[in-house]
């Protein structure tokens, strides 16, 4: 090979890494941010009576401790039902603690919903561990609410983040049984203030089901369990227009548990 096409040889490897990298910053740019991992270890106790930890009131990273603790003592063993979620999930371990007792009777199930986590944070716990090191027999997503709670959120981008989450148990669990939930409903009036944040998880569920439908995955939307013949979800279910009661959790239940013996 002569002087002259040594140099072009060059200029085309130099030309060949400049498109990889152009075209892996461009995939990069076009994800978007709710499908990019993000941890929330600066998230600090706001309210009264949640315990401290090693890491005094940052809640958060405690709870990523204990519950990586909790996955430790699992090594090697099957696990019948993994949750992946935000408050909704967490307050039923937390909140309802006597109902959670009676649901995880009899089987092993790990909570893995964190308060005020949108779908940046599951991805981000799963690419750090959360689902490694046992074997889950199932298990059940359900998370936008709070990327949904934010006026500009795009819901096509929420149900693409969701989409990657699936992916992400696929990989690490691939011999479990995914069941995908409907984001639950929110707001007891078409007045309330949590009613255009409702409507976003509504865009979002119509695209997630559709999804289910095509990739064969357990679809399981509680819409109609939740609400009333308004079509919006009464006190006695979630008091706070957003987090189930303990009917409200009686009613998930109930509609889960047969999903679980299949």
């Amino acid at each position: 090979m002569n002087e002259i096409q040594k140099r072009y040889a060059r200029i085309a490897a130099f030309a060949a890494c400049a498109t990889v990298v152009f075209a892996t910053s461009a995939f990069a740019a076009a994800e978007p941010g709710e499908c990019k991992g993000e941890a929330r270890m600066d998230a600090r106790a706001r309210r009264e009576g949640r315990p401290e930890g090693i890491f005094g009131d940052y809640w958060w990273a405690n709870r990523f401790l204990a519950k990586h603790g909790e996955i430790a003592a699992l090594k090697g063993k099957t696990v019948d039902l993994v949750m992946l979620g935000d408050s909704i999930t967490h307050f039923w371990e937390e909140r309802n603690l006597k109902g959670w007792l009676e649901f995880a009777s009899g089987r092993t199930v790990l909570n893995l919903g964190y308060s005020g986590d949108r779908t940046q944070q599951v991805i981000w716990r799963i690419e750090h561990g959360e689902l490694d090191g046992y074997s889950a027999k199932v298990v059940a997503i359900m998370i936008g609410t709070n990327n949904n709670s934010r006026d500009k959120t795009n819901p096509e981008d929420v149900a693409a983040a969701v989409k990657k989450i699936v992916g992400l148990v696929r990989e690490k669990q691939p011999q479990a049984k995914i069941i995908l939930h409907a984001i639950f409903p929110r707001g007891n009036s078409a007045e309330s203030k949590h009613a255009p944040k409702r409507a976003r998880n509504d865009a979002t569920n119509a695209i997630l089901k559709a999804f289910a439908q095509e990739t064969g995955i357990v679809w399981l939307d509680l819409t109609d369990k939740l609400t009333d013949s308004t079509g919006w979800v009464p006190k006695d279910v979630m008091r706070d227009e957003l987090h189930p009661t303990a009917k409200g959790y009686e009613i998930w239940r109930a509609a889960l548990e047969p999903l679980l013996a299949e």
